[in-house]
């Protein structure tokens, strides 16, 4: 009986030793076996991570990166998230962060991972896939490979060249209606795609991750609701601000007036475009526009003004 019990305690230490890096929490081996709970799968996981129909998951620059393990990591052991390299004979890690572990040590969390710094010097370009795995390290061995994916990573924020044309309000031909008077003001059109003679070009997208959606936010007053949000989730960027929200100065005693509008576009990973233009009027005109990511001026009435050239030929 003695030598049973012994064979049996060897069998039981054996066990335990072959567990590696990883070990089942005290208490909870065995639980919820058969009680129909969902099995916990080995897992990465990126912020605003994003999957195309193409089925290419985009990821943007800096990211919170997340490992999800089915086991505990022992408390002498470390997950780090890394870039996994392989030139065809021989594997290399790259940009390796160690992780934060929640209190049972099975999620693991890097805050604002640096995805941007994969794409640095001549190693890749904007828009490349990388392998990014988990590793889990103990100081004296060089570590075990945990889950993988397989993303592509956007760094880049979308674009939008607009032509802006701003115009009175005032129409001779329109009736006077006492319940929607008239506002002596102006209202402005803008959109991103330029009509040529042949054809017509949209400068509008993002050439990763793709556009997300984008907003016009017309505020004259900060203190106010908005006066007015044109907004939209795909190319084109166009519409209008109707008369109401560019009252032109009242004259003398105020000789000018200013308004802001904030142009936001936003990609499908997060990157974000964003610019505060400032429209200045007095007492019958648009006499300035104020555009400090691009290329701002001196407006004529009812001539469009390409404001965001940088990125496409429109309006050239």
């Amino acid at each position: 009986m003695k030598k049973l019990l012994l064979v049996l305690a060897v069998v039981a230490m054996a066990s335990f030793l072959l567990v590696g890096c990883f070990a089942v929490p005290d208490g909870t081996e065995g639980e919820g076996e058969g009680e129909g709970e969902p099995e916990v799968l080995d897992a990465i996981t990126i912020e605003d991570e994003y999957l195309a129909t193409s089925g290419v998951t985009f990821v943007g620059c800096e990211k919170d990166v997340t490992v999800t393990l089915s086991e505990a990591v022992e408390t002498d052991y470390v997950v780090y998230v890394a870039i996994k390299n392989f030139d065809g004979t021989t594997t290399t890690y790259d940009y390796d962060v160690p992780a934060t572990p929640n209190a049972d040590r099975t999620i693991w969390t890097v805050t604002g991972y640096d995805f941007g710094a994969v794409l640095t010097g001549d190693k890749l370009a904007d828009c490349s896939p990388i392998c990014l795995v988990a590793l889990v390290k103990h100081p004296c061995c060089p570590g075990e490979e945990g889950p993988l994916r397989v993303v592509t990573v956007d760094c880049e924020a979308p674009y939008a060249d607009l032509a802006v044309t701003f115009k009175d309000c005032f129409d001779p031909c329109a009736e006077t209606d006492e319940c929607n008077p008239f506002v002596n003001g102006a209202y402005f059109e803008f959109s991103s795609r330029e009509a040529g003679l042949c054809s017509t070009t949209d400068c509008c997208g993002d050439d990763c991750s793709g556009l997300a959606s984008w907003t016009l936010v017309v505020d004259p007053d900060p203190c106010a609701p908005a006066c007015k949000t044109v907004y939209g989730s795909a190319c084109p960027v166009e519409g209008v601000v109707e008369c109401g929200c560019l009252p032109y100065a009242a004259g003398d005693d105020e000789p000018t007036l200013t308004y802001d509008v904030t142009y936001t576009l936003l990609d499908n990973v997060g990157n974000k475009f964003e610019d505060t233009w400032t429209i200045t009027v007095d007492s019958g005109n648009v006499t300035n526009i104020i555009v400090p990511l691009g290329n701002g001026g001196d407006v004529t009435m009812g001539t469009p003004v390409y404001i965001y050239e940088d990125k496409c030929e429109v309006g050239l």
